[in-house]
Parts: structure tokens; sequence; C-alpha cells
């Protein structure tokens, strides 16, 4: 773990949000540094999904405000976001099954305008850090595993160039086995200077490379810290069942 920049990539301060008239979320305070993963974690229901779509302007926050890069785009529409350098992975592998991997690939990077020669060469990045894709360019997307096709969502993400990157529930559907890997190849990303928020059921597999961690519960983040604060995992139950998280691991909420 490194230690943070000073100015956050992105600062989200007390946002609600939810779907017409339900609110799903009612005060959510997180922050993302480049290079660094933020892992937000809880209970189905807690709200991390709609989070996550409040912050790519997916849904629409209430409440609070979202900054990015130095900039309140509260009220930005999601497709600015995406050129301003904001990539969300959305959870269950949402690919382009009939076609094939490089030609998802070159989907994903279409919002940076260049010419599809280009975005081949581009391609090759994506391949450096999933070889698997490379190995299976030609293939189908909708024939591969359940991890490959995971893998090549984040690569469509990535061609994008993103700052920031927004993952839900990556490990979703995956063998422990390939959990693992998995979080291995998200983790090295930070080594290009992004910044990742990511949100996860597999609690033990995210923490272990996470810089930064928030629970949330019931709408609410319970608790927010350094990795290194949150390490027992019986102070994560603690938020998980509701019990009051130490006043030390909420210092970062300010």
């Amino acid at each position: 773990m490194t230690t943070a920049p000073a100015s956050p990539l992105l600062d989200v301060s007390h946002i609600a949000a939810g779907y017409g008239d339900l609110r799903a979320v009612w005060d959510v305070s997180l922050r993302v540094w480049p290079g660094q993963l933020t892992v937000l974690l809880g209970r189905n229901g807690a709200g991390k999904t709609t989070t996550l779509r409040a912050i790519s302007g997916l849904n629409r926050a209430q409440t609070g405000t979202i900054e990015f890069k130095g900039e309140d785009i509260t009220r930005v529409p999601a497709h600015q976001r995406v050129r301003r350098g904001m990539a969300y992975v959305q959870e269950g592998k949402r690919v382009f099954r009939r076609q094939t991997v490089e030609q998802n690939l070159i989907l994903g990077g279409y919002v940076r305008k260049m010419r599809r020669s280009a975005l081949r060469q581009e391609a090759q990045r994506v391949y450096e850090i999933f070889p698997v894709l490379g190995e299976r360019r030609g293939t189908l997307a909708g024939s591969m595993s359940g991890g490959q096709q995971q893998m090549l969502a984040i690569g469509q993400a990535l061609m994008a160039q993103p700052a920031l990157l927004l993952l839900d529930e990556p490990s979703g559907g995956l063998a422990p086995a390939i959990v693992s890997d998995m979080m291995n190849r998200i983790a090295a990303l930070r080594e290009l200077g992004l910044g990742i928020l990511l949100v996860e059921q597999a609690v033990e597999a995210a923490i272990g490379y996470a810089d930064h961690v928030a629970v949330l519960d019931s709408g609410k983040v319970v608790l927010s810290g350094e990795a290194g604060q949150v390490d027992d995992l019986s102070v994560l139950r603690d938020a998980y069942f509701g019990k009051t998280a130490a006043p030390a691991l909420r210092a970062e909420e300010s």
C-alpha cells in the first residue's frame, strides 16, 4: 500500500440516490486516489451498485456532491463523464457476445474518436495486461469462459484510457481460483496510474489488495479508512451487521 496523494481523483460527499421515488442510498462519502484501490463492501441490498451508478451518472445524485479531477460533476451527464475519463464496468460480464474479442475492444475505444486501425494498435496494450485476450482475439466473446469475459469487459473499459475505473462485482460467478487471479490483475492496474473503485462480495480477496476500504450498510457508509486499519475481519463483521465502527476508522469520511 502506498501513501495517498494530497488530492483525491474522486471525492464523493454525502450523496443520496435511488430509483424514482425509491431512495437506495442515504449518505455516502468516499474517496479514490490516482494509482490506488478503494474497495466498497456491504451486504446485498446495502446500496453498492446504486452508489456506482450515481458516480457514473446513470442514476441522479439527489443530494450531495461528486467531484472528479477537482471539478463538480454532480449534474454532468453520464456520457460526458466517460469523455472526462471515467469508466464503469457493470456487473454481469456485459460484452457483445456475437462479436470477437478484438471487435469488443474496438467498440470500447470509439469514445476516443480514433481510426479503427489506431484502435487495433491500442488493443495491443490490453493484450499485454490480459494475454489470454490476445491469444483469443478472433474468438466470439460468447464462447469464452466467465473469467475471460470479465477480463474482456475490463479491457473494453481500458480502451477509453480512463483515469478512474469503477468495477461492480468482477468476481461474480467465478471459481475461487479464478477470483484470486482476477484480483491480482485488477490490483496491477494501479501501476498504470488508474484510480479504482471496486465493489466486491469476495471480502477477504478484495481487502488483501485494497489501499482504502468503505463499508455500506442500509444506504450509509458505516466504516471508512485505510485498509491497514480494517485488516481485522471482526471489524468488518461488526460493520456488516450494524455494530458501531471505531471512531478512528471514520476519520477518512470528513
